[in-house]
């Protein structure tokens, strides 16, 4: 179907309806004055009577006049009871020029977009301004019996301004005026679905229009790169408003939108600590068409700044600036980028929560005693873990930080892990399920988990209690052993499988680590099904795995198939042993930082042991105010979840168990709001609004937009006002001719006194 821009008109003027079709019974009653004036006339006999001659000359003289008068009179008071009816009965005519009065009762939907992006400023007006002065001048232009619905585009609840009809243009003023930009995106799909509900209210309210005031942003109204979910979410609802009113797009966007972004602010290694600096790296990109130069990148440190940086930026291009940030202490640190600020000012600040360790606390579970002088599983882990505690100068200052606690299984039920970032199951026999569920709430807050196998293992239990048919937390499902570590007649050696994975690619290049000339003679086989989200880091020289790392929440759960002592192999006793347990620790504490980094419209969530907490959690925004949070306990654990994020910056949780800590989570703006372009009239016809009819403007005509409806049933002129004026003309002409007849036929029409006296005449 073709777009137009002006409103098609229906050409037939001789359809018509009626508002109450059952009131033209009563259009019998302009009979009554016709029987009143037949019953009233009464049965006489002729006398002959001389002096009767005289009046009967007289009369026959007057006869004329006399019939025409009272013709006249029961024609208008008939009259009066048909227009009576008519106008009750809601006579409707369709007319090209509007029959009577075409300024018809209006049912309006304002949709106004407030996403990030109409934030644009332009000649010291922003988009957003220039949307909210249209929609108070179509408001304005309101007539009696007009009606309004207000609607925001927004991923922020609530969509719906103004559920209700609002009779009032005051009103829907001061709601317009209130409205503002929010720092999310449109969220077309979600919002224009509320439309059509709207639609159905005032049914007696024919001519229906729909206003969307946006600046039509490619990426929201588009249908490439992430917008084609989006589109195909709101072409449904704008079917329907089509078929059910007017659509008017009134586009205040601009074609020439420079803008430059900060699009992204990460930090390159899993976990920072103060022994080194760590690595953040902030993209910013120019979305203009024009060169940038002299741009100033700023990075600040708990709102300290740390770092500035003149940019050079070209039409198009993103800059990727490396930062080496240092921590004095540990904890939960801010960081922020900041640019200087131009026409959009929302996107020129981004934020990234850290937290940084000063020492890295782990946890190792002694399973079974191992048959060597070292007497524990754990031995040679705390080894690896912490040399210098055996007198060892070696090792890095990193080395240094690690704080090993080695406890027995049996210790381990009920144990508080809210203390540890990592924790060593070695050679454990079994767990039950409560502690299945604290180790899961643990890896779910962002703690790492290193499953370090054994002669002590129960198959069985790991793979009922733990893998859960891949719904727990082990990365893989345990088989038979392979080998005999008593014989040890056959070796098996380790396969880096190319170093692709990053527990291995530090050995990639150094032969001296022995890496690949390690071996061992036993251990579990381990199969991962096709859904589990694992992967193999390392693998025996047979093809089985022999490292399996698997995400788990936040946190990263890791399988090594064999032991870590002497009874299953020489692996501890071999150069690869103490830096690939550091890389399995590093890795496993790379958390999944994506969870503490949202953007505005998610909600935060986080799950975590319930005994850990004795009240309720406490989530404070940006600007300091408490934000919603709906928790749920379920055995151990204690689930919490926020509404909606509204605002970029910094979000503190905190508990009432320890009042002054609290943990950081970051919130900021979704990158498309950043590219500005917008689509043509052309575009929006061919893509989201195609096979679609609507009205399209950069501004807004006033008047015009009044006229009659695009398909489907034409809005009539109602002339019962009108009617009802004309009814009470006639009434007042029917006193005067009753009263004076000669006066009222002046009333009635000039003309009728004049053929009163030529037929007089005659």
């Amino acid at each position: 179907m073709p777009v137009t821009s002006d409103f098609l008109i229906v050409d037939s003027v001789l359809a018509f309806g009626w508002g109450a079709p059952w009131l033209l019974w009563w259009i019998g009653l302009a009979s009554a004055p016709i029987i009143i004036h037949l019953l009233s006339r009464k049965r006489h006999r002729e006398m002959e009577w001389a002096a009767m001659r005289f009046l009967l000359d007289a009369m026959r003289k007057n006869s004329r006049r006399l019939q025409m008068e009272q013709l006249i009179l029961l024609a208008v008071r008939a009259l009066i009871l048909i227009l009576v009816v008519l106008a009750l009965a809601q006579i409707r005519f369709d007319s090209p020029a509007g029959l009577f009065d075409n300024r018809q009762p209006v049912h309006t939907i304002l949709v106004i977009d407030c996403s990030a992006s109409m934030g644009y400023t332009s000649q010291s007006e922003s988009l957003f301004e220039r949307a909210r002065q249209t929609a108070r001048r179509i408001v304005e232009q309101a007539q009696p019996g007009d009606v309004f619905n207000l609607v925001r585009l927004a991923n922020l609840p609530p969509a719906v301004i103004i559920p209700d009809l609002a009779y009032e243009p005051a009103h829907v003023i001061e709601e317009v005026d209130l409205l503002s930009v929010t720092h999310g995106t449109a969220d077309l799909g979600g919002s224009l679905q509320a439309v059509p509900d709207l639609l159905k209210l005032a049914p007696e309210i024919t001519n229906k229009v729909v206003y969307v005031i946006s600046d039509f942003q490619r990426t929201s109204w588009g249908s490439g790169p992430g917008g084609d979910s989006e589109v195909a979410r709101m072409k449904p609802a704008l079917k329907q408003i089509e078929a059910g009113s007017r659509l008017v797009l009134i586009d205040v966007g601009e074609f020439s939108a420079d803008n430059v972004a900060i699009t992204s602010l990460e930090i390159v290694d899993g976990f920072a600590t103060t022994v080194r600096p760590a690595t953040v790296r902030a993209s910013i990109r120019n979305f203009g068409t024009e060169r940038v130069t002299g741009r100033q990148l700023e990075l600040l440190v708990d709102d300290k700044l740390v770092e500035q940086r003149t940019l050079d930026l070209a039409a198009g291009v993103e800059s990727v600036e490396v930062f080496l940030v240092p921590f004095a202490a540990g904890g939960e640190h801010r960081i922020q980028a900041r640019l200087q600020k131009d026409a959009l000012a929302l996107d020129d600040e981004r934020w990234l929560a850290v937290t940084v360790r000063d020492q890295i606390r782990v946890l190792c579970v002694n399973g079974g005693s191992a048959r060597s002088t070292a007497g524990r599983a754990t031995d040679y882990l705390e080894l690896a873990l912490s040399p210098g505690r055996f007198g060892s100068r070696g090792g890095s200052a990193e080395r240094g930080r690690i704080e090993p606690t080695i406890i027995n299984d049996g210790e381990f039920q009920g144990f508080d892990l809210s203390g540890y970032d990592c924790v060593f199951f070695c050679n454990v026999r079994r767990f039950t399920p409560r502690e299945a569920v604290e180790i899961e709430a643990f890896l779910q807050g962002g703690g790492g988990v290193v499953w370090c196998l054994g002669d002590q293992v129960s198959v069985d239990t790991y793979n009922e209690v733990l893998f859960r048919q891949g719904t727990g937390c082990l990365p893989a499902r345990l088989g038979d052993r392979v080998g005999d570590p008593q014989v040890r007649d056959l070796a098996f050696g380790f396969d880096p499988r190319d170093f692709e994975h990053p527990i291995v690619r530090p050995f990639q290049g150094n032969p001296e680590a022995g890496l690949e000339r390690t071996q061992t003679y036993a251990y579990l086989q381990a199969s991962i099904p096709a859904a589990k989200d694992s992967r193999v880091a390392l693998a025996f020289d047979s093809g089985d795995p022999a490292i399996v790392d698997m995400p788990f929440g936040r946190g990263r759960s890791i399988l090594v198939t064999t032991a870590v002592d002497e009874q299953w192999g020489i692996w501890p006793l071999w150069p690869s042993f103490l830096p690939l347990v550091h890389e399995i620790l590093h890795y496993a504490l790379t958390v999944n930082t994506g969870d503490r980094q949202k953007l505005v419209g998610d909600s935060f969530q986080d799950v975590m042991a319930a005994g850990t907490f004795d009240s309720d959690v406490t989530v404070l925004g940006p600007d300091g105010q408490s934000q919603p949070v709906r928790t749920e306990r379920e055995d151990a654990i204690l689930r919490f979840t926020t509404g909606p994020m509204k605002q970029c910056g910094i979000y503190h949780v905190s508990t009432g168990r320890s009042p002054g800590k609290s943990s950081l989570f970051a919130v900021n703006l979704d990158p498309r709001e950043s590219q500005l372009a917008k689509l043509t009239r052309e575009e929006l016809a061919d893509d989201a609004l195609a096979g679609g009819e609507f009205s399209y403007q950069t501004n807004w005509t006033g008047e015009t937009e009044r006229g009659p409806a695009l398909a489907g049933p034409s809005p009539h002129s109602a002339v019962s006002r009108w009617l009802l004026y004309v009814l009470l003309y006639v009434m007042f002409t029917e006193q005067v001719l009753a009263w004076d007849f000669r006066k009222g036929l002046w009333l009635l029409c000039p003309v009728v006194p004049l053929l009163s006296r030529v037929l007089g005449r005659g």
